[in-house]
């Protein structure tokens, strides 16, 4: 579960239903319906019977569930211009992935990744570039395409840290300032060491696109931890 839900997004992505509803339909209404078909005196051809359609049942319901569960999973955060963006499963159109590289596959046994959209380094052609720009403003999401992706590393991540913001935002609101010290104490940072970034991410519960607030190391740009807070509402 930690693998595929890490952190936050177990409950904020929906990976706690999942896996209770896949744990109550294969635990809780297979035993239940074996017990409601049977009869004592029916034969032991019509027990088998009974029996073994249950269980294909109980195959199919656990398929379906943990390819609900594969699919609705977050493979990689992405930074895009000033904000992350949280990547699942079905978002990426196989189709494009790029044909080798890093995010030629997509994570299954790594975790959640992390990268950048770089149309500079990803589309040297300027007019090409043009064209994908003018895409996203007419809402093609390219913080969806990995093609456009970069690693999440070295002189790379320099475009991140200068757009993180610091303490003193948090610290003009009571109540997110109370967060935000939390996470320093947690964590032991100094207050200038607070740096963090929004990220978007799709709620299945609100069906809707819902901001919460990374916290990222000041020197390395890794994610630290999460205030399930919206930055815009600060």
């Amino acid at each position: 579960m930690s693998l595929w839900y890490p952190d936050i997004w177990a409950s904020e992505l929906g990976g706690y239903k999942l896996i209770f509803m896949i744990v109550i339909l294969d635990l809780g209404v297979g035993p239940l319906c074996v017990a409601l078909s049977y009869k004592a005196y029916k034969s032991y051809k019509e027990k088998l019977l009974d029996i073994s359609v249950i269980t294909l049942c109980q195959l199919a319901f656990f398929s379906w569930g943990a390819w609900t569960v594969s699919i609705s999973r977050p493979v990689y955060i992405v930074f895009d211009t000033d904000r992350f963006e949280m990547v699942v499963d079905q978002d990426i159109d196989r189709s494009k992935l790029p044909e080798s590289g890093l995010f030629s596959a997509l994570p299954l046994l790594r975790g959640v990744q992390m990268a950048i959209v770089d149309l500079e380094t990803t589309v040297p052609d300027e007019e090409k570039r043009i064209e994908v720009n003018n895409d996203a403003v007419f809402g093609l999401d390219i913080s969806k395409n990995p093609t456009y992706y970069v690693p999440y590393q070295g002189e790379n991540i320099k475009k991140v840290l200068k757009m993180a913001k610091g303490y003193e935002y948090f610290a003009k609101n009571e109540d997110a300032k109370l967060k935000a010290d939390a996470i320093i104490q947690k964590h032991q940072l100094a207050d200038q060491q607070f740096k963090w970034l929004p990220i978007r991410y799709f709620s299945p519960q609100d069906q809707s696109q819902l901001f919460a607030t990374v916290i990222i190391n000041d020197q390395s740009a890794e994610i630290i931890d999460y205030i399930l807070l919206d930055p815009y509402e600060i």
